[in-house]
């Protein structure tokens, strides 16, 4: 296999015949694995991401509003 000056990866036709024209691409410890993908809604997974809460990374805080003004004013 070779990788052309756009940094393309070429596969040979019967490569490609056998995987299909959707491949993933994954990083072992033995080096790279490329096998069959699938086809991915970018649309439906975007709105999926914009529309889901955010994981919590800690126990919210209830400051002061002293606490919070001084987060505001500048030195």
């Amino acid at each position: 296999m070779k990788i052309d000056s756009k940094g393309r990866l070429y596969l040979p036709p019967y490569i490609r015949e056998q995987i299909g024209d959707i491949v993933t691409l994954k990083k072992t410890s033995k080096g790279f694995l490329i096998s069959p993908g699938e086809r991915v809604d970018l649309l439906k997974e975007f709105r999926k991401t914009i529309t889901s809460e955010p994981p919590r990374t800690g126990k919210p805080e209830n400051w002061l509003p002293s606490k919070m003004k001084s987060i505001w004013s500048t030195p």
